[in-house]
């Protein structure tokens, strides 16, 4: 028998009751909003494909719809008095030059000159508004949205016209943007003081400027599905193999991510994705593009971003250095060859201490593993744990000093080093000479040319460390062996990340000129071999 509700509680049931109803309807409200959601990306999309029509308003009320919720969009309607036809522009404030819209479109299509009236008789309403009327430099015709919405959104103007279902682009881009500076993360002794800015169009004068070639060849295109990034792909023609511009090319159509950050193109762009090595090289020097054009390279210019992409890059193109081709031929090599060792120690001396001091004490003399001994006296962690200590208190200052302002940075490093080295010895937490291996690391490590290369020999350092203090000595040599194993299949766009030091097809002699070592420059006649340049030769008359 069903128990009745008592006649104080009928109001709470009927509040269950409505709730119930609610809950029932609540999928049939999910399933609109999904629908409709749905009809409004379709309709997005839509629009992005939509063909103007001769109709004004339509395209006006279209391009309103598509830019709505912007304030900074503006819409400025008016007469073309010398057609009798009514017209609109359309730009993006704050990125536009003022002088250009009001001075070559608008007062010139609003001036009352009959005599254009001819034009019609002999051109088209838009080419002879194109090519008489209108004074900017540079004007084209589209005919699709999605084109002309992409051109106001980078700067430029769009002219709509009564009767004409093509729309005129006018070039008015006018991009507040930083000086042509030093470059801050390239610093050099001798060579230019120029670097790059995150404006597309200096970072191609600059080049310009070194390279005064015809076959200088920039090919501009967008990537990105929202946010369309513009790239160039610079080269030489007759120099660059066609095969590594068609692969540069194809890996820059194949970005699909909605948005792409400029800094981090050289991401989406790499062989292993997966590798810590970096196997495309980053600059802000114009000066270093230009000498890798030079050898059958390709650079990647990034609208956004001072650093410039060059592809393909090898290992030991991250150990050159602007300097070294401003020197003479022998002070050059050995500042070199101190790279590759600089590089060497950094990646393995903390993981040698721990070695040394807890397997193989017998390889040093005597009188110092006294020293070591009697240092170590009163160490309450064993050598792998207080390397590792030490190591972790090296990466937090070297990023503190980084990430700070530089008026505070650099002290901040330098007094914390100081006092913590000191601190820790006098606590008897670390060695004295762990004190010392540890800053010699951190210098080895600032003293390789690329930031880049850095980040990975800093990062395998720790698990060097723990082969040395599970294996030792031989646990070290397995690490590096690991290491050199893994750099010898990497490629960059298709070329041997070791070349010229491990060609793909036969050896060439004549790459090691400027490799490990750099001779003058009337010895290096030829291109790099591994690039299979059309022109091997950089000298001509040998």
């Amino acid at each position: 028998m069903q128990k009745k509700i008592p006649l104080e509680n009928e109001s709470l049931f009927t509040k269950l009751q409505n709730l119930k109803t609610l809950i029932a309807g609540a999928s049939e409200v999910k399933e609109d909003i999904e629908t409709l959601v749905r009809t409004l990306n379709e309709h997005c999309v839509e629009s992005e494909a939509y063909q103007l029509k001769t109709a004004l308003q339509v395209n006006i009320e279209h391009l309103r719809e598509i830019l709505s919720g912007s304030d900074d969009i503006q819409f400025r309607e008016f007469w073309i008095v010398p057609f009798q036809v009514k017209a609109a522009i359309v730009f993006l404030e704050g990125m536009i030059d003022q002088g250009i819209i009001n001075e070559h479109i608008i007062e010139k299509l609003t001036a009352s000159r009959s005599s254009h009236k001819f034009c019609l008789e002999q051109l088209a309403l838009i080419d002879s508004i194109r090519n008489i009327i209108l004074t900017a430099a540079s004007v084209t015709k589209e005919d699709s949205m999605e084109a002309i919405i992409s051109r106001i959104l980078s700067g430029d103007a769009a002219l709509f016209i009564d009767t004409v279902n093509t729309a005129l682009v006018i070039a008015t881009r006018k991009v507040e943007f930083r000086a042509v500076a030093e470059p801050e993360t390239e610093a050099e002794v001798l060579g230019p003081r120029d670097g790059f800015t995150e404006e597309l169009r200096v970072n191609i004068t600059l080049i310009r400027r070194r390279i005064i070639n015809p076959n200088l060849i920039i090919k501009k295109q967008h990537i990105g599905i929202r946010s369309k990034a513009e790239v160039a792909v610079v080269y030489l023609r007759g120099i660059a193999n066609f095969k590594l511009i068609h692969e540069v090319e194809k890996r820059l159509k194949n970005i699909t991510l909605d948005i792409p950050a400029p800094s981090g193109m050289h991401n989406l762009l790499e062989d292993k994705p997966f590798s810590i090595f970096p196997t495309v090289m980053s600059t802000e020097r114009p000066d270093k593009l230009a000498a890798a054009l030079a050898e059958g390279k390709a650079g990647i210019l990034v609208d956004g971003t001072p650093f410039c992409y060059i592809a393909p890059s090898t290992f030991p193109d991250f150990f050159k250095a602007g300097d070294d081709y401003y020197e003479k031929w022998l002070p050059a090599a050995l500042i070199r060859i101190t790279r590759y060792a600089a590089a060497f120690f950094a990646l393995t001396m903390p993981a040698l201490y721990v070695a040394v001091t807890s397997f193989h004490p017998g390889l040093l003399p005597t009188p110092l593993v006294l020293t070591i001994g009697t240092s170590r006296e009163g160490v309450p962690f064993p050598a792998f744990v207080e390397a590792l200590i030490m190591e972790a208190l090296l990466e937090i200052m070297q990023e503190a000093g980084i990430r700070l302002p530089k008026i505070i940075g650099p002290a901040v490093s330098i007094v914390g080093g100081l006092v913590i080295g000191e601190a820790a010895v006098r606590a008897g937490l670390v060695s004295p000479p762990l004190i010392i291996v540890t800053s010699f690391t951190a210098i080895a490590t600032f003293s390789i040319s690329s930031y880049r290369l850095g980040l990975p020999l800093r990062l395998l350092r720790v698990p060097l460390m723990c082969l040395a203090a599970s294996l030792g000595m031989f646990g070290v040599m397995c690490g590096l062996l690991a290491i050199a194993v893994h750099l010898s299949i990497l490629e960059s766009f298709g070329e041997p990340y070791l070349a010229p030091l491990v060609p793909k097809s036969r050896a060439n002699l004549s790459d090691l000129k400027d490799t490990i070592v750099i001779l003058p420059a009337t010895q290096m006649v030829e291109r790099p071999d591994y690039l299979e340049p059309p022109d091997g030769k950089r000298q001509k008359g040998e």
